[in-house]
């Protein structure tokens, strides 16, 4: 009989079939994103950091995912022998097993500890952990608390991290006794899912994507067409509504189906093959700008533990930026850009050799004292040079003044100004740009989207980089300059639009 574990129980919370798959279908999982695996590994990182605060313990993790026979058998001897902290702590019992991050005695209590790289307790943090209730109570070792430990929000970093600080501990004993009689349900439920060799027997919804992306979306999905409901444009439910009454592809949608004007743009577009080009809107947001442009776009980094003085968790840090300057008809005056050594994020020692400053100083030097300052999903790039104003207050004049020249090319694309069918439904840039210059392209680059670039630099900061560092900075340099040289792209065919 296979047992149940822990991510097999979540697994199965989330969708039968998800558990199915994963032990009768392995081959349908796509392989493991190097953005997943990044995350792995920062989920890894917490893990190890949070252990500090429980110094000195014993290790019970597995030499390899299928031995965790050893790992059970030496929480046992430790849990017998009194050891006060056990890090990985295995539990086995008829039909279920689980790993624990952190089992600690506090003045004879049992505590429970689940880590979590959230900056609160989710639904699906406290399912895990009744399910680990279950097991650990089955087993004979029920613990007498139980809590989540998670990231703290309002940590700010200054100085070396202050583990105390930077995580929260919340118990959820109460919840998670609660729960028993359910999970003794659910998994009577699921254990009848691993030993049938039968597929359940389970349509698409809302929990391919709840609480996160399951990995077979692709294939569970496979059976809906080009332009289906599922791409209409902010939806909110109505492509449920459609789908749940047998309506996948947005040919098929009634004339009299309600939709806001922007969805029936898009739908007129799949339908008919109709744009919407409104010149008088796009003129009268044209008008706006004023001369010369500033074409500007930040490249960030986010992570869990603060990286810099300042800093809060999952901060978006700006590391790079790129600036084309234009005259009113897209003419390119100069192209400016910063990226720093990554080694200059580590061992900070003043304020002025933050790497942060020195950006804010090229950028002193880069932009012109007017015109417009032309981003696309503006907001993004105002939020941090707000932040950076916070954070070195001597700079705060240059920065607000910054602010307000700020204007979104997103705009017309988001309200349907602009739209061409080939854009579908996404107003983003990656979208609109194939539809309206099909010869620009990213396909040349080695990077070729932000996450990529965000995750090699990181790597770098981090000293896990393995690679040409100087034509991987060229590639990094490459793919921002690429950004806002789209974005000088689209000026200059609204603009030639309305001169026509």
């Amino acid at each position: 009989m296979i047992k149940l574990s822990k991510s097999r129980f979540l697994s199965g919370i989330q969708c039968p079939k998800k558990l199915y798959y994963n032990i009768h279908r392995s081959d349908l999982k796509p392989h493991i994103l190097s953005q997943q695996q990044t995350l792995f590994a920062a989920g890894n990182e917490i893990g190890d950091l949070a252990r500090k605060l429980f110094p000195g313990g014993e290790d019970a993790s597995p030499s390899s995912y299928k031995d965790y026979f050893t790992s059970i058998k030496n929480t046992k001897k430790w849990i017998a022998e009194g050891v006060p902290t056990i890090y990985e702590a295995t539990f086995s019992c008829s039909g279920g097993f689980s790993a624990l991050d952190i089992f600690h005695l506090n003045q004879n209590e049992r505590w429970a500890i689940e880590v979590k790289s959230s900056t609160s307790v989710k639904d699906y943090h406290i399912l895990d952990a009744s399910f680990q209730y279950w097991v650990m109570s089955q087993a004979g070792f029920r613990p007498d608390r139980i809590f989540i430990m998670h990231i703290d929000n309002n940590y700010i970093r200054d100085g070396d991290i202050d583990i105390a600080k930077l995580f929260k501990l919340e118990e959820i004993t109460a919840m998670v006794i609660s729960n028993q009689e359910w999970v003794i349900s659910k998994k009577d439920e699921f254990i009848g899912v691993l030993n049938n060799p039968d597929e359940p027997n389970l349509g698409i919804g809302k929990q391919c994507n709840s609480p996160y992306t399951c990995e077979y979306v692709s294939h569970c999905w496979s059976h809906l067409p080009e332009n289906s409901v599922f791409e209409l444009y902010n939806a909110k439910g109505k492509d449920w509504l459609l789908y749940e009454s047998g309506i996948m592809s947005m040919l098929d949608i009634p004339d009299d189906f309600i939709l806001t004007d922007r969805q029936r743009i898009q739908v007129n577009g799949i339908k008919k093959n109709l744009s919407n080009i409104d010149i008088s809107k796009i003129n009268k947001f044209i008008s706006t700008f004023q001369y010369p442009l500033h074409f500007f776009d930040f490249e960030t980094i986010s992570t869990s533990i603060p990286l810099l003085n300042g800093t809060a968790p999952f901060d978006q840090i700006p590391f790079q930026y790129s600036l084309h300057i234009t005259d009113e008809y897209g003419n390119v005056i100069c192209h400016h850009e910063f990226l720093p050594q990554a080694d200059e994020f580590r061992d900070i020692k003043s304020i002025q050799e933050d790497p942060r400053v020195k950006m804010v100083k090229a950028m002193m030097k880069h932009f012109e004292i007017q015109g417009s300052i032309i981003a696309y999903n503006a907001p993004f790039e105002i939020s941090r040079i707000k932040e950076l104003s916070i954070v070195f207050p001597e700079y705060k004049d240059f920065l607000d003044s910054l602010i307000n020249r700020f204007i979104d090319l997103l705009i017309p694309f988001r309200n349907a100004w602009y739209y061409l069918p080939e854009m579908g439904g996404s107003a983003s840039i990656k979208s609109v740009l194939p539809a309206i210059a099909p010869e620009f392209s990213y396909k040349d680059l080695e990077i070729g989207h932000g996450g990529l670039a965000s995750e090699i630099y990181l790597s770098m900061i981090k000293g896990t980089f393995s690679g040409n560092i100087n034509a991987t900075r060229q590639n990094l340099l490459d793919y921002c300059e690429r950004d806002t040289e789209g974005m000088v792209v689209i000026y200059r065919h609204l603009n030639k639009i309305i001169h026509s």
